[in-house]
């Protein structure tokens, strides 16, 4: 039997994934190609993967504010994601374990929270 979730722990992974779909392409697009550039993606395919990234994580933004959070699929997708993201920046980019602002680390909480709301949708 589904449990009831409080809104706020949806919402708060939808404005996580509205800010992460829409920061970098509006104000940090040189800085996201050069990631990509460094993580191993050839010139030409940099862009289009910016695009599709941003997409996504608009698509789980919307999701957490609308009826597709009730479904369980849909939060283990966001937590194949996450996890794939982090697996990446940590073999491709693994300075970001000792960044000062430990963005890789902060996907742990980030990953606990989705297994949660997988969990109880179940």
């Amino acid at each position: 039997m589904k449990q009831h979730i409080p809104n706020y722990l949806p919402f708060s992974m939808g404005f996580l994934w509205a800010w992460s779909g829409l920061q970098p392409v509006l104000t940090q697009k040189e800085w996201s190609l050069q990631l990509l550039r460094e993580v191993g993606f050839n010139k030409s395919w940099q862009f289009p993967i910016l695009l599709l990234s941003s997409l996504l994580d608009l698509f789980f933004a919307v999701g957490c504010f609308g009826k597709l959070k009730q479904y369980s699929c849909f939060w283990l997708f966001q937590l194949i994601v996450v996890l794939s993201y982090s697996l990446i920046i940590a073999f491709r980019l693994p300075e970001n374990f000792l960044h000062p602002f430990a963005p890789l680390m902060k996907n742990i909480p980030i990953l606990a929270l989705i297994f949660f709301l997988w969990r109880t949708q179940k």
